[in-house]
């Protein structure tokens, strides 16, 4: 656990956030909001050993979703999309569209399958950020709040 800690404490040295000790001593997860971060964590193991999974979410950059195994070795798992590629040719972009939701909503459900959704607690930029990327159901919904709120 010590590698993984050291890993992930590293990460986020210059916000001085930490993994609560408490937390991995007992392997529970959590979730930390500091520093404008919204940092959803929790433990497990698998053919690799134990490890460390974290969602980190902050307004000044992308959202990133790690797995740190207790060798320290990390490894990249798929977060969400905050922007996509589009075309001047009308089947194109709405296939670039189609292909942003999808893996969008696709990740959603992972994140939620983990327990890493929205409860309330999160930093506002948090709540607002998957608000607008976790499908495009709550993307229009909340579009449509803000265009009201334009006029």
């Amino acid at each position: 656990m010590r590698r993984i800690e050291e890993q992930f404490n590293q990460s986020f040295s210059y916000w001085r956030i930490q993994l609560p000790r408490e937390d991995v001593e007992n392997r529970q997860r959590g979730t930390i909001v500091e520093a404008g971060w919204t940092i959803w964590f929790l433990f497990g193991s698998d053919e690799s050993g134990e490890y460390l999974d974290y969602y980190s979410s902050h307004r000044m950059t992308n959202d990133s979703h790690v797995r740190i195994y207790e060798d320290g070795r990390v490894e990249l798992l798929e977060s969400l999309w905050e922007l996509r590629p589009t075309s001047d040719d009308p089947e194109e972009n709405a296939r670039l569209e189609d292909e942003f939701w999808e893996h969008n909503e696709r990740v959603a459900r992972v994140l939620e399958e983990k327990g890493f959704g929205l409860q309330g607690d999160e930093h506002a930029s948090a709540i607002v950020r998957r608000g607008f990327l976790e499908s495009r159901e709550s993307n229009r919904r909340l579009s449509g709040l803000t265009e009201s709120a334009d006029d």
